[in-house]
């Protein structure tokens, strides 16, 4: 069974949970689009929300930025999630 009440889950015909939708939560900053996963870190999105080839100089520098702001600071950048 899911711990979280609103985890999105698919469930076969017996009812069992087969699945559990997951999304990570998604922030836009600066001009960057990322998001952040609590163990994997920050990716870097494209403009379809697909990861990015790679993850620069520049983005390293607004993330760590990023990152140092408030939990409500934060919040207030949150796309999605």
């Amino acid at each position: 069974m899911s711990s979280k009440k609103n985890t999105p889950a698919i469930r076969d015909d017996q009812g069992r949970i087969t699945t559990i939708l997951t999304m990570a939560d998604i922030y836009e900053y600066k001009g960057f689009t990322f998001e952040v996963h609590r163990y994997c870190g920050p990716c870097k999105l494209k403009k379809d929300w697909e990861p990015a080839a790679c993850m620069g100089r520049r983005f390293w520098k607004v993330w760590s930025e990023w990152d140092k702001l408030t939990k409500e600071e934060k919040a207030e950048t949150q796309i999605s999630g």
